[in-house]
């Protein structure tokens, strides 16, 4: 009877034995989480996880995708909105312009979709991208914001930022205005219906808490017409009596702009609100 007393002793305390194994092979240990903060180096702000590692969030000018920043923006994060302007709406036709020869733009259109800024914060590269559809006056007297980023204050390096517009429910840009030469003034329209995208180049920018920046891009309208001479104009094909410059009429010269808008160095400058 002892020999029996002892086996079932040994056998209950290797049972307990086991199960206390098993409890510590699946334990497994959570790190700690705050609801709608980033991680250090993640860059995300409130929102769901997209599929690049940022994260997706809604702000009174579009939704914000970051990847790759630097920390979580709080409520006393600089905010960092944007402008997109048109400068120079009259000017001479020809390689140094002749006179009686000339392009007055009397409205200016764009319809920006997206705005990504790249940088670097230290070693790490940043991204930010906020989406929108909107279609904004390039000549308005007072120019209003079209998007905004709440980032990380910080000093932000080598920055690119990078406007697209696209076709909506207005063009992706759209001119029109009076070209005026010898023999008289007709109506001047230009137009484009394909996807463009605006790049500028900043060496740094620093960011301050509690604070508002505003970045303003400026494309100048009559560097678009650099190429362009009067012979050209005043052969293009008119559509009732108006110089329709489109990817489907005076296409030449259509490609010409084009090329300009695209590779243009525009201006682009933050100031302190």
């Amino acid at each position: 009877m002892k020999n029996l007393t002892k086996i079932t002793a040994m056998a209950l305390a290797c049972a307990l034995l086991v199960t206390s194994c098993r409890k510590d092979d699946n334990t497994k240990v959570s790190p700690t989480s705050s609801s709608g903060s980033g991680t250090s180096g993640s860059g995300s702000s409130t929102g769901g996880v997209d599929d690049k590692g940022g994260s997706t969030g809604s702000d009174d000018k579009g939704t914000t995708t970051t990847t790759g920043g630097t920390g979580t923006p709080t409520s006393k994060s600089p905010k960092l909105k944007y402008l997109l302007k048109a400068s120079n709406t009259s000017f001479g036709v020809a390689a140094k312009g002749t006179a009686g020869s000339s392009i007055t733009w009397t409205t200016a259109t764009a319809s920006p979709t997206m705005i990504k800024l790249e940088a670097k914060v230290g070693t790490s590269e940043v991204e930010y991208k906020t989406t929108n559809n909107v279609s904004i006056d390039l000549l308005a007297s007072t120019a209003s914001y079209f998007g905004s980023f709440s980032l990380p204050a910080g000093t932000y390096n080598e920055v690119e930022l990078k406007i697209t517009l696209a076709k909506g429910s207005s063009p992706a840009m759209a001119l029109a205005g009076n070209y005026t030469s010898s023999t008289g003034t007709i109506p001047v329209k230009f137009e484009v219906n394909e996807a463009v995208m605006l790049k500028t180049e900043t060496h740094n920018i620093t960011l301050t808490d509690s604070a508002s920046f505003t970045s303003i891009t400026t494309f100048d309208l009559s560097a678009l017409m650099s190429g362009i001479t009067e012979s050209m104009l005043s052969g293009a094909t008119l559509t009732g009596g108006t110089l329709v410059i489109s990817a489907s009429s005076n296409v030449s010269l259509y490609n010409i702009i084009l090329n300009n808008f695209k590779n243009d160095d525009h201006h682009h400058g933050v100031n302190h609100d």
